[in-house]
Parts: C-alpha cells; sequence; structure tokens
C-alpha cells in the first residue's frame, strides 16, 4: 500500500565494560537529571518532564508516545525552536531585569549584552543536555546569532540567519538534508517568519484586546507551523494529524507559559537545593499536556494514512515554496 512506519526497541543492552569516571560527562549528567527528575515523579508526567530538560525519550511509555504523535504534539519533546527561544528568552529577561532592579548596576553596566551572553551561555549549554539534533542545532545557531548581534549593536535578519544555519548544518552534517527533523525543522522557521513578515504590515496584534492579540498569535503560528510541517510528515510517518491545531492551541500556551519557565527556574536553582517548586509545576503541565494529548488521539479521525509519494514529490515541493518565499 506504500505505507510505512518507525520503530525502536526497548531490548537490553548488554555493557561490555564500563565507563572510566572521566568518560562522557555530558551524558552522565543527563542520565543524572533524568533519574533525578523520574525519582521525584515517577509517572508519565515525570518522564515527559525529564524528555524536556535532557532529550532522553527513555522514561516515556509506548502509548504515550502514540498519542503525543496522533494529537500532533510530539514536536514538544524534540528540544528545538520553541524550547530554545523559551528558554533563552526567559534567561535574557531574568538577567537584563534582575540587573536593572539594582541601580547602581543598572546605571554602570550594559544589562541588554549581559543578558545576552548568559543567554547564550544558557542555550549553549542545553545544546550539550539535549545530545545535539538537527532541529536543536539549528534553534541554536539561530539564537546565537542573534544573540551575537546584540552584543554587537548590530541587527538579526532571521530569514539570512536561517540561511546561515542551514549551511553550517549542511557543510558539517549534509546527509541531514534527507532527515526528517532538517526538512521539519527549516519548514516550519521558514514559513513562520516568512508568514508573519507577510501579514506584518496588514494585520497588527498589537492594536487588538489583550486576550484577542496572543490567541491570534497562538492560532496563526500553529496553523502556519502544522500546515509547512505536515507535507513532510506525511511523506516521512504515512500520517496526518487531522486535529493537530486543536491539541497545539491547548497544549502550546502550558508549554511557553508553565513548562519551560519552570525548567529554567529549576535550572537556576538546582545547585542551591531549591528545585523541588518548579519541577512541580513544570509536571502539573506536563500532566495537562499529556491529557491533552490522550484526548485529542482518541477523537474519531484524529489521524489520516498517507502513502508514501513519489521520489521527485518533497524537492518539487520545497523548491515551490522557497520560490513562493
Amino acid at each position: 500500500d506504500g505505507l510505512g512506519a518507525v520503530g525502536y526497541t526497548r531490548t537490553s543492552v548488554v555493557l561490555l565494560a564500563p565507563a572510566a569516571a572521566d568518560e562522557a560527562p555530558v551524558n552522565r549528567l543527563r542520565a543524572t537529571v533524568r533519574a533525578a527528575v523520574q525519582a521525584r515523579f515517577p509517572s508519565e508526567a515525570g518522564a515527559f518532564a525529564a524528555a524536556v530538560l535532557t532529550g532522553d525519550y527513555v522514561g516515556i511509555g509506548a502509548g504515550t508516545m502514540e498519542d503525543l504523535r496522533r494529537s500532533g504534539l510530539a514536536h514538544l519533546l524534540a528540544i528545538s525552536g520553541l524550547n530554545m527561544s523559551l528558554l533563552a528568552g526567559f534567561v535574557f529577561a531574568i538577567v537584563r531585569y534582575g540587573l536593572a532592579l539594582v541601580p547602581p548596576l543598572a546605571l554602570r553596566l550594559p544589562a541588554k549584552k549581559i543578558a545576552a551572553a548568559a543567554a547564550f551561555l544558557a542555550t549553549g549549554f542545553y545544546l550539550l543536555m539535549s545530545g545535539g539534533n538537527v532541529a536543536t542545532l539549528r534553534a541554536f545557531v539561530m539564537i546565537a546569532l542573534m544573540l551575537v548581534a546584540v552584543l554587537l549593536d548590530r541587527r538579526a535578519l532571521s530569514l539570512h540567519t536561517l540561511a546561515l544555519a542551514a549551511t553550517v548544518i549542511l557543510c558539517w552534517q549534509p546527509e541531514a538534508l534527507t532527515e526528517a527533523g532538517f526538512q521539519m525543522s527549516f519548514a516550519a522557521t521558514a514559513a513562520l517568519i516568512w508568514g508573519f513578515n507577510l501579514l506584518r504590515g496588514r494585520i497588527e496584534p498589537k492594536v487588538m484586546a489583550r486576550l484577542v492579540g496572543p490567541l491570534y498569535m497562538l492560532v496563526l503560528s500553529s496553523l502556519i507551523g502544522g500546515l509547512s510541517t505536515g507535507p513532510y510528515a506525511a511523506a516521512h510517518f504515512n500520517r496526518i494529524a487531522d486535529c493537530g491545531l486543536l491539541a497545539n492551541l491547548l497544549a502550546v500556551p502550558v508549554m511557553e507559559l508553565l513548562v519551560m519557565p519552570s525548567a529554567a527556574l529549576a535550572a537556576l536553582v538546582a545547585p542551591l537545593g531549591f528545585s523541588g517548586l518548579p519541577l512541580w509545576l513544570m509536571e502539573l503541565g506536563a500532566r495537562w499536556i499529556l491529557w491533552v494529548a490522550q484526548w485529542v488521539a482518541g477523537l474519531p479521525g484524529a489521524v489520516s494514512a498517507v502513502a508514501s509519494p513519489g521520489p521527485a514529490v518533497l524537492p518539487l515541493f520545497t523548491l515551490g515554496g522557497l520560490w513562493l518565499m
């Protein structure tokens, strides 16, 4: 029928020899963080929170992963643009406004540049923790370029940074061009930049009511993101999440306003031993997201099967989209 499948194994790994104490420090840290979060919250929500922090999905059950895929929310687990930009924005705001609260420092120090440097270090550490997949690397390169532009008092042009990020990744990992993660990540980012630039002079959310403006931005970003990545998801995974827009409207605000800020706060206060409250808030948000995924995945007609297209379809679709932009 031209259908494909994606799978993974849960078979135990045979360890031939233990790693030396000084080997793989980042992977050891990832495993330690994941185990600590799951020990505090031994549930699917705890496993989701650990995956958002470390990019390690090992604790998430097969049923939960299927619900996330069927509802179109699996992208929340991928440490990519949404997660990285939320972390960078949160750290930037905390440092900049924190310095502004102390007049002697605010008058003498370049608070904006210090905040940019702090956000750069935070996202760099997050990149290491995530395992460095293509979507994460793309997000990091773009955010790093924008933060460097702040340090140099220059303006970062979004489509230029996107093109530069693609060039960097393809020079380093040319095989990434054929992977679903690369195609979907760049398709969503390019479409969002182009779409919002196109609408900038026509519809201005700032003049809307306080509730209507954010809702408009959320609906528009979810719609553009879903339309741009849908063809690639259908081609690679042979399915379309028909109710993905509904699921994203219910889950993404919680991810933006609760889960990621709590994750950043937990990382900041963990050395002081005060990570309990932010992790608890993060787990609450994760519970809501998983409930939305389970509910939407169970709706009639939530997923449609799609046959694999011919080899020329995605290249022609991509070239057509780039020409349109």
